[in-house]
């Protein structure tokens, strides 16, 4: 039981924003209070602030502007993988938007969804790899905030460094989905 709560904590810690770090070595000296600390830092890094959900929001914006399908659609669909909130965040913020002359449309999705819908399908948490599979079959545009992302079928991998929201795009996946990303997103590109 001991070591399982350990790897968890340690997991968290490594994610852990400097500033919870920072914030709590002076109550370390009493593991109580540590703790409560650590959990105040985790609710906040497990949650999302509205900012973050925007930046995010911003970069798949970007992402569908660079990236060219087999056929240009109508409507580009955006699907949120089981996470009400920010679908509902893109709903407003995309509400007035379009990609060229195709107007944006937002839908929270879970496993059962016919996928040959939408073009673009964010995972904000922990994604089935099986459901990865499926999706590889189609021209999506999968993009992920999970380590190890990329190397489980995904496309673009978004991830925190140096308190900035960075990508990394794996093109091989994107290609063989029929996918061609622009060579100015490729370049900003970066490995985690």
């Amino acid at each position: 039981m001991y070591p399982t709560r350990l790897a968890a904590l340690l997991s968290l810690i490594h994610f852990l924003p400097a500033y919870c770090i920072k914030r709590m070595a002076s109550v370390w000296r009493n593991p109580m209070v540590g703790v409560l600390a650590l959990s105040a830092c985790n609710a906040a890094v497990a949650e999302p602030s509205v900012r973050e959900l925007q930046i995010t929001a911003a970069y798949l914006y970007h992402f569908i502007q660079f990236t060219e399908w087999p056929e240009r659609p109508a409507v580009f669909r955006y699907c949120v993988y089981q996470d009400a909130r920010f679908t509902e965040l893109l709903q407003k913020t995309y509400s007035d938007k379009t990609v060229g002359d195709a107007r944006i449309d937002v839908s929270n999705i879970n496993e059962q969804i016919k996928l040959d819908d939408c073009h673009l399908v964010y995972f904000p948490q922990t994604v089935p790899p099986d459901f990865l599979q499926k999706i590889s079959k189609y021209a999506i545009l999968s993009v992920g905030s999970q380590k190890g992302f990329t190397e489980s079928g995904g496309i673009i991998y978004l991830f925190e460094d140096d308190q900035k929201l960075r990508f990394y795009i794996n093109n091989t996946v994107a290609t063989d989905t029929g996918l061609k990303i622009s060579s100015q997103l490729l370049k900003l590109s970066r490995e985690p």
